[in-house]
């Protein structure tokens, strides 16, 4: 089972809920591995796996990592192209929106809006800074925010600078390394564990999850999603804001209990 985080398992308030909680650790009970696939950070990520209890790797920054929370250990560490990088910047400086820069462990954003939207999005810190002359050289995830007209205004600038840049949320445009995407970081999991993509499930909500969704067996599309990603998809459940996740999940433990018996 893949699962993306913002838009899917996390609700409105970006939390993942007591109930998505316990049907996550239930089918992993089962026998099934969870694999939670997202863009936040690490420490996010493995914040989640702990208050879950999973023990399955956890795809983080949009696969530039892959960490065991077990152990701690990270799997997979991945850094941007520093022209990536640069041409974020670019676009910053052209167009006047909020970007962010993450490195393996530090977070900076140029805005104190943005700097609180990461926070709620379960950021442990986030530092306010401008971008420096220099940008450091273990960047593995860059965005660039702002309202969604503005977004919106913005596209044109960002499709000429970065073109494999992917829009995960209505305000949100995101760049990892090419080599870096939530599908790498997933079939590193995914090989480890010696697991057939055909038959795994995924929920996901933004376009950075049609690069996992268009190559699994079953993908699913959350009511709110992005049309990209519910062009994608098989089916498509319900609302992020209305548990629709834990009801998903849960008709799919009912069914991997059924076949068990």
């Amino acid at each position: 089972m893949v699962l993306d985080v913002d838009g899917t398992i996390a609700g409105a308030d970006n939390l993942v809920s007591p109930r998505t909680r316990a049907v996550m650790l239930d089918l992993e009970e089962q026998g099934v591995p969870v694999v939670v696939a997202t863009g936040r950070t690490r420490d996010s990520v493995l914040e989640i796996l702990g208050q879950t209890g999973l023990r399955t790797p956890g795809v983080s920054c949009n696969g530039a990592l892959v960490t065991d929370p077990v152990s701690g250990r990270d799997l997979r560490k991945q850094t941007m192209d520093p022209a990536d990088v640069e041409a974020m910047v670019r676009v910053h400086e052209e167009t006047g929106v909020a970007i962010t820069w993450w490195t393996t462990r530090d977070v900076f954003a140029t805005s104190e809006e943005f700097r609180q939207v990461l926070l709620g999005f379960g950021a442990p810190s986030v530092s306010l800074a401008q971008p420096p002359a220099r940008m450091p050289d273990d960047i593995v995830k860059t965005m660039c925010f702002g309202t969604p007209e503005e977004m919106d205004a913005a596209a044109p600038t960002i499709r000429r600078l970065i073109p494999r840049a992917t829009r995960s949320m209505d305000h949100i445009w995101e760049l990892s390394d090419e080599r870096a995407t939530k599908w790498s970081g997933i079939a590193q999991v995914f090989d480890l564990l010696g697991i057939d993509a055909q038959a795994a499930v995924g929920l996901g909500d933004g376009e950075n999850d049609v690069v996992w969704m268009e190559r699994i067996g079953t993908p699913v599309a959350m009511g709110n999603s992005r049309p990209e990603a519910i062009a994608a998809a098989r089916f498509v459940a319900g609302d992020f804001a209305e548990e629709g996740a834990a009801v998903f999940l849960e008709e799919v433990l009912r069914q991997v209990r059924e076949r068990v018996a």
